[in-house]
C-alpha cells in the first residue's frame, strides 16, 4: 500500500538503533528529538489508539499479551485500508499475516539454504510501558519505544503503543512489517552454528534476512504498491546517528549500509546473508 505520510525526519536518526537499550544522551541529543517525534505522532492518532487499547484490554483482560506461536493464521495480502482513522482490529490481523508469512518462510529456508532445522520462537510479546512495561529479557525490563529478540528466553517483542503503532500509522504496514522481520532475523541467527558477535554485523545481517524474506512475500504476489517503498524508507530511516563509529557495539550500519544489506538479501535470498560478507556491507568512516 503507498505510504501515508512522510516519515518524520527525527525518526530517521534512533529508530530501532538498540533492539533494546539505547545509551543515555544529553538533552536536545537526536534520541530526545526522536522520542519528540513519536510522541508528537502518538498524540496525531490518540483518540483512536487510546480507544482500541481499552477494548483491547477489555477482551484480554491483562496489560502484556502474546500473539499465538505455532498457529500461522492464514496469509492474505499484506496490507491496510486507505482510511485515517486507525483500525486496532486490522493492525492486529496485519501483525498475525506478517508473523504468518515469517513462519512459513524461514520454515522452508532454514533447512534447504543452511541443513538446519527451523523451530519457531517460543513466543511473540505486545506490551506497553505505560501500562505496567513489558516482559524483561536476561533481567533487564523491556525498553519503551522498542523493539527487540530475547535470546534466553527466545521470543520477539515490542512497544505496542510507544513504537509499533506509530510507526505503522506513520509509515506504513510493511515499514513496521519490516520491523518484525528484522527481529525475526535475530532468532534466525540464534538457530544457526556461526553467530556474528553482537554489533554492526550482526544487525546488518538481520537487515539481510529480512529483505530475504521481502522478496519472497514479493514473489508470492502478496505485496502491494508501495510495500517496498515503505520497506526501504524503514530500513533508511533505522541508520546509526551520523559519525558512530562501525566497532560501536551498539552500531547498526548507515543508511547505506542497511538498505545494502536490505537489497542483499532481496537480490540474493538467506545464502546471500550468511556468513555476513564485511567486505560488501562495512564502509568505514
Amino acid at each position: 500500500m503507498p505510504v501515508r505520510r512522510a516519515l518524520p525526519l527525527a525518526l530517521s536518526l534512533t529508530l530501532l538503533t538498540g533492539c533494546g537499550l539505547l545509551p543515555g544522551e544529553s538533552d536536545g541529543t537526536p534520541r530526545e528529538r526522536f522520542s519528540k517525534a513519536v510522541d508528537e505522532v502518538r498524540s496525531a492518532v490518540e483518540a483512536e489508539v487510546d480507544r482500541a487499547v481499552a477494548q483491547a484490554r477489555e477482551r484480554q483482560a491483562e496489560r502484556t499479551g502474546d500473539i499465538g506461536q505455532g498457529q500461522a493464521p492464514r496469509v492474505d495480502a499484506i496490507r491496510t485500508d486507505t482510511n485515517t482513522a486507525f483500525d486496532y482490529d486490522e493492525y492486529t490481523r496485519t501483525l498475525e499475516q506478517v508473523i504468518g508469512s515469517l513462519e512459513a518462510f524461514w520454515s522452508r529456508a532454514l533447512p534447504r539454504d543452511f541443513r538446519v532445522p527451523y523451530t519457531d520462537p517460543a513466543r511473540y510479546v505486545y506490551y506497553r510501558p505505560e501500562a505496567g512495561g513489558g516482559p524483561s529479557c536476561g533481567g533487564e525490563r523491556a525498553p519503551p519505544k522498542n523493539a527487540f529478540y530475547c535470546p534466553p528466553g527466545d521470543f520477539i517483542a515490542w512497544d505496542e503503543t510507544g513504537l509499533m503503532i506509530p510507526y505503522y500509522v506513520q509509515a506504513g504496514d510493511f515499514a513496521a512489517a519490516f520491523v518484525l522481520a528484522h527481529e525475526f532475523g535475530h532468532a534466525m541467527q540464534q538457530r544457526l552454528p556461526d553467530q556474528e558477535r553482537p554489533g554492526i554485523l550482526n544487525e546488518l545481517q538481520a537487515d539481510c534476512f529480512a529483505g530475504a524474506w521481502a522478496r519472497d512475500v514479493q514473489d508470492s504476489g502478496l505485496l502491494e504498491a508501495g510495500d517496498l517503498d515503505e520497506a526501504t524508507l524503514a530500513v533508511f530511516a533505522a541508520r546509526d546517528v551520523p559519525g558512530t563509529d562501525f566497532t560501536d557495539p551498539a552500531a547498526h550500519g548507515s543508511g547505506f549500509e542497511r538498505t545494502r544489506a536490505f537489497s542483499d538479501g532481496y537480490e540474493g535470498g538467506p545464502p546471500a546473508c550468511y556468513p555476513a560478507p564485511a567486505a560488501d556491507w562495512i564502509v568505514r568512516r
